[in-house]
């Protein structure tokens, strides 16, 4: 059988189940991983983790902070022969060109979001990305909105395939019995570009419409602090919360719970910007009705009206108009939901995701 190498520098963070759920659906390909650390979704993988002890550890750690090749890198790609590597994010990548070439092994490069919105403008990284342009084998865009900011960044275009990204839809029960409550949802990391704030905002000016909804939270990060200080100055404490992080089994059971799921992404001070958002693409198969922003490739998936709906970034007054909408009883919500699904089942299947990711990984033996 042959064999992929998946490579990100920490595999992998809670949110980045769209990775898991490649590697561990691959039909033709033996998956195996390498990284600098190891935390989340490693069982029943084989996992190769930088030496944590001794010489090796302090030299690796060296060319690690250098971004320099790390000899570990080289040694177990050279252990290991795999027919393709395939790096995820482009920030991660470039650490790989070095082991890659020396190998002579393929090297295909999955970009996300950040990686091609807010890091290009960080110093030293428009020189790092046309190196990694030159010496990649293939580049994967997880949108056609993300493949023009590749092309934009110099990436070759004939060199790029969209693979959006896959759900497992047995996972993912459509939800029958839908009927609109006043209980909204969001997921995510709590950083600017994820609107978080905005959510909140809205929830506050249905409060002033006497539209009161209870908005539960889910995710946690660096703003946690600042939106919770936000909940209280606008006096929302018994209608937001905040849950933290929790599992995937349990958002599943939160998305059959909830009416309206929000994704009110925004383009950060920094330029930072989203993908799809895989929460939108969950809530989509589940059947939960979504309110998102025509921001990045998010209108590739929602159609406002059609498969659910969209606002422009930062209005609050149309986040809370939505969300009042499909709380009074929309007339075709069911048929906006089935849509929904629909699409998902159409194009963001975990086997197409497959298929098109190992077709690429045998164009470039």
């Amino acid at each position: 059988m042959r064999r992929v190498l998946h490579y990100k520098t920490k595999y992998l963070n809670k949110s980045e189940t769209f990775i898991d759920r490649l590697v561990r659906n691959h039909q033709e390909y033996a998956p195996s991983v390498l990284c600098y650390e190891a935390k989340s979704f490693i069982d029943g993988l084989p996992v190769y983790e930088s030496p944590k002890k001794g010489v090796a550890r302090l030299t690796n750690m060296v060319a690690f902070h250098l971004n320099l090749p790390l000899p570990y890198y080289t040694s177990t790609i050279r252990e290991l022969q795999p027919d393709v590597i395939h790096a995820h994010f482009g920030y991660d990548a470039y650490k790989l060109i070095g082991p890659a070439q020396k190998n002579n092994v393929p090297l295909v490069v999955s970009f996300y979001g950040s990686d091609v919105s807010r890091l290009p403008s960080e110093f030293g990284w428009q020189k790092r990305y046309k190196k990694l342009a030159d010496a990649g084998s293939h580049f994967i865009a997880a949108t056609e909105f993300m493949k023009g900011q590749l092309i934009d960044l110099g990436f070759p275009e004939d060199k790029i395939t969209v693979v959006p990204f896959g759900i497992n839809l047995s996972d993912f029960s459509f939800r029958e019995d839908y009927n609109p409550t006043d209980q909204v949802m969001m997921i995510g990391r709590m950083v600017e570009k994820k609107g978080f704030e905005y959510a909140i905002r809205a929830v506050s000016e249905l409060q002033k419409r006497d539209q009161p909804v209870t908005l539960n939270l889910f995710g946690d990060g660096p703003l946690r602090d600042d939106l919770e200080n936000l909940a209280k100055k606008l006096e929302l404490n018994g209608q937001v919360h905040f849950h933290g992080y929790r599992p995937i089994s349990e958002i599943m059971q939160k998305l059959d719970e909830h009416s309206v799921l929000l994704a009110p992404s925004v383009t950060a001070e920094d330029g930072d910007k989203e993908g799809l958002p895989n929460t939108i693409l969950e809530g989509m198969a589940k059947g939960i009705p979504v309110v998102a922003t025509d921001h990045a490739a998010i209108p590739e998936a929602i159609q406002n009206g059609k498969t659910g709906f969209l606002t422009h970034e930062r209005n609050i007054e149309q986040i809370s108009d939505k969300i009042s909408y499909i709380i009074q009883g929309a007339d075709n919500i069911d048929e906006i939901r089935s849509a929904a699904r629909k699409y998902i089942e159409e194009h963001h299947s975990v086997k197409r995701m497959v298929y098109n990711a190992e077709s690429i990984y045998k164009s470039v033996k």
